[in-house]
């Protein structure tokens, strides 16, 4: 059962491989952008996971969804919102393609992004399989070597943001965690699979912490998500994050709708 569990995990995320944590660049080309006859007050850039991608009905070329978390968040809030986020976004996507693309009379930014920029699609396309490999070993050292380099992209982006819209609030979200290793452990997936999974875990963790950190000394403010998400990771019950084994969604390691609503909106919510 334990090597069946690992064919099948391994099989499927050698396509999740170019969408996990949703962020892997191939995707992010021009945004639809939606024109509103109200100002725009609100406006979403980064990566898949401020697309909505894995929410359901996502729309080309950016994988954006009905059910993101900026759709939900303007809905509950008044706000009117412009998503320009795109599925595979890297920092420089977003400054590049994104930035002078937000609407004069913005108030408010809140965006998700950093995970393409350390690959964090490399680590699992070879560690979900093989943890213990020597490729896994150069995935994770070459993520780390990226992670170096991150808090100097960030601190240029919000500079570009902050020349574009001065009075915009930039507020950076996080990323949960995507699986649950407890019940991994009871439902009899192999001790490699969880060791992995905790592997994964942890990576989310500290792209947060370098994020949070990033965020807080430029002037923006960060909105962590990752408490939210607890007991609704990969296995559970009440699962809000895309499995590898959901052959109905293919946005592997993405929030579902439930997520960006629950997870993602009611956080937001009761931080801003």
């Amino acid at each position: 059962m334990n090597s069946l569990r690992l064919r099948k995990l391994a099989a499927r995320t050698g396509v999740a491989a170019f969408v996990s944590l949703g962020l892997i660049a191939g995707f992010a080309g021009a945004p639809a952008v939606a024109q509103s006859p109200s100002p725009v007050t609100y406006t979403v850039l980064g990566d898949s996971y401020s697309a909505g991608a894995g929410g359901g009905s996502e729309s080309f070329p950016c994988m954006q969804s009905p059910n993101s978390y900026g759709h939900d968040y303007a809905a509950a809030t008044g706000k009117v919102m412009a998503n320009l986020a795109c599925y595979g976004a890297t920092t420089a996507d977003v400054q590049l393609s994104q930035v002078p693309l937000i609407p004069a009379t913005t108030k408010l930014i809140t965006l998700t992004v950093g995970g393409n920029d350390i690959g964090t699609g490399d680590v699992s396309a070879v560690c979900v399989p093989a943890p213990q490999s020597t490729q896994c070993t150069a995935a994770l050292s070459s993520s780390m070597q990226k992670l170096t380099q991150l808090p100097t992209k960030l601190k240029s982006l919000v500079k570009a943001i902050k020349r574009q819209v001065p009075q915009a609030k930039i507020a950076f979200v996080g990323y949960p965690r995507l699986f649950e290793p407890n019940n991994m452990a009871l439902l009899g997936y192999s001790a490699d699979q969880v060791k992995t999974a905790k592997l994964m875990n942890g990576a989310a963790d500290l792209l947060n912490s370098v994020i949070a950190v990033s965020a807080v000394t430029n002037g923006a403010r960060y909105v962590p998500v990752a408490w939210a998400f607890a007991g609704h990771g990969v296995p559970s019950s009440a699962q809000w994050i895309v499995g590898p084994g959901d052959v109905t969604n293919p946005f592997v390691f993405h929030p579902t709708a439930t997520g960006y609503l629950n997870g993602y909106t009611a956080v937001l919510r009761a931080f801003l």
